[in-house]
Order: C-alpha cells, then structure tokens, then sequence
C-alpha cells in the first residue's frame, strides 16, 4: 500500500479499496476503528460493502472510549447501533486519555489508543484506520512545525506493527472531498466530536486555520505537501540504509561500543546518521541535532587521555581510548 501517491484519488473507489485490503493475504480478521466520526463511518461502510458476502475475511469494528467527552457514552450507543444494522460486531475498549501535566492532550490520547490496540489485536488480525490525504498532509505540515527530521517529514506509514498484529491504512490516498462526497452519496449520519473544532490543538489549528488557507492559495497543495512527503520518506530510507552500512564499519565486537577512531574518519554528516541510527536500534530516544554536536565536541573529540561522559536523557555516553559506549543512567532511589 503506497500512501504518498502522486495524486489523492477524487472518489472513493469500492474497488480500489477491495483490491488494497485484500493484498492483506495473511489476515484473517480485519478490525475497523470506528469512532463514529465521518471518516471511519465512511471507512467501516466502504469495507463491508467491499466484502458483503464476509468470504474473505471477519469484519469487527473496535470504538475506543477515551472518558474525555460528557457525549462518550453516547457515542458509543450510536456506534452499537450503526455497527447492528450492518450486522458488524462491536468490542469498546475504555481507555485513560485524560491529559498528564507536561505532556499534550492528543499525544496522551494517541498513546493510550496505541496501547489498547497492541494490547487488544491477535496475530491474524489487521486493524484499518481511516486517515486519508488531508489528514497526511495535516501531519507533514505539524511535524514541519515542531522541527522533524526526513522520516518524521515523510509522514504517516500505510503500514505499522502493533503488537502482533498490524495497523493498515487503506485511505492515504483519498481526499477529505471524497470522503464527504461518500457519506453523503450513501445517506450515511455521523457523530461530530465537538473537540474537533477546539484550535487549541495544534492539529485542528492546521486543519481549520492554515490549510483551508493554504488551499485557497494553492488547490493543489494537499497533493504537493504529501509528494514532498513522499521524498522525505524515500531520503530518510537511503540515510537508513547508509547508516547500516556505516554502523558495520564503525561498531566492534559488542553492539554498544563503537570505535571513535573509525566515527571520526567519517564526514560528520555520516558520523551524525550512524550514531543517531545506533542509539536508536539499541532502543534509546534519538539524540537531538544539538546533542549529537555535543558528542562530536565533547565526547569524540576530547582531548587524548581524558575519559569525557555526556548524559543525554535516559542514557550515558563515554569514551575510554577508542571506545564509545553507552549504558542506561540508573534512576535514583532518593
């Protein structure tokens, strides 16, 4: 599934989205989220009119309750009563989204959904989300905002593991027009989640204030900020790639140590990629541009004889001779 096409498609095409779900040859049962919002209304619709006879697949629907909205438990009567005309079975898995101080009210939610998921899916099941073009390019200008990186710039993966199971999807490539366009085509009513509409979170500011702005600038600019999209994704792959090769050249016997004399023949945009790429395979946070010029300057490039430690969140670098290694910074018991 290649959610960065050239183009989002006008309409939503049952076919097409037959064709996408069934290349899922390893799934067994398809779980759809289904917050009863328009888009996964129109994604559960689509889905089972794709396989009305239930042939090829088990279809469930999966509501997460995140106890934020006075309207959740009404919500979820609605996506019963949805979910029994189409004769589809409906699980609702109650969640904590409540916001944590420091931290950002849709990350917490999102976090909290991610885990329910993992927690939730068995190995032959796939859950479809209903993110599409606009939502894609929502995300690409947000990460711009807050100053990602290639991968981050690339957008939302078609594809990711969860657990033992997989969330897939299938609507990268349809616009929010196409979406309506069904819904309304199809009779089909909706919940309307009144946080939608609260520009205080950052995504609802992109949605309602800055790309409706940018459209009317440029029509086409969903289709450009998701091609760029594509490029950053297809940069950040080759840097990965690179980074591999670089790690097999530079790590010694043991995985979390590599030799300094080697990182340093390295130009420092390469010596940048392999220690970002080694932090993170041996499942440390990514080190920021900022940190990793402090490891260039304090670290590697300490003066001989000196055994220079930076620590850097929840894990500690240092050099002895030529090796770097990193360990885990012990939480203090105090």
């Amino acid at each position: 599934m290649d959610g960065h096409g050239d183009k989002p498609l006008t309409g939503l095409d049952i076919d097409f989205l037959k064709a996408e779900i069934q290349r899922l040859t390893y799934c067994k049962r398809l779980w759809i989220a289904y917050s009863g919002g328009l888009d996964s209304h129109v994604l559960l619709d689509a889905v089972v009119r794709a396989f009305v006879d239930h042939s090829d697949y088990q279809i469930f629907a999966l509501h997460i309750h995140h106890g934020i909205s006075l309207n959740a438990d009404t919500w979820v009567k609605q996506c019963e009563s949805v979910c029994k005309s189409l004769t589809i079975p409906l699980s609702v898995l109650y969640v904590d989204g409540n916001v944590v101080e420091g931290r950002s009210p849709e990350e917490v939610a999102r976090e909290a959904r991610f885990k329910a998921f993992s927690d939730f899916l068995g190995v032959d099941d796939c859950l479809l989300l209903a993110h599409h073009a606009d939502d894609q390019a929502e995300t690409i200008l947000l990460r711009l905002c807050r100053g990602t990186g290639p991968l981050g710039l690339g957008g939302m993966l078609p594809k990711i593991t969860c657990g033992n199971s997989e969330i897939i999807k299938p609507l990268l490539q349809i616009s929010k027009s196409a979406i309506i366009e069904y819904a309304k085509t199809n009779h089909l009513k909706w919940i309307e989640d009144e946080s939608n509409q609260d520009n205080r979170f950052d995504r609802n500011f992109i949605r309602q204030a800055i790309l409706p702005e940018l459209s009317a600038r440029w029509p086409h600019v969903v289709r450009s900020i998701n091609r760029a999209g594509a490029l950053c994704l297809e940069t950040a792959m080759a840097a990965t790639s690179l980074a591999e090769e670089d790690l097999a050249m530079v790590q010694k016997e043991r995985c979390d140590v590599l030799s300094v004399a080697a990182l340093l023949k390295l130009d420092p945009v390469r010596r940048r990629g392999v220690l970002r790429y080694w932090l993170q395979h041996l499942g440390f946070k990514a080190p920021s541009r900022d940190h990793l010029e402090r490891i260039d300057r304090e670290v590697l490039k300490a003066k001989p004889g000196s055994h220079p430690r930076l620590k850097i969140s929840a894990y500690e670098l240092s050099r002895l001779k030529d090796n770097l290694t990193v360990a885990t910074v012990a939480k203090s018991t105090v």
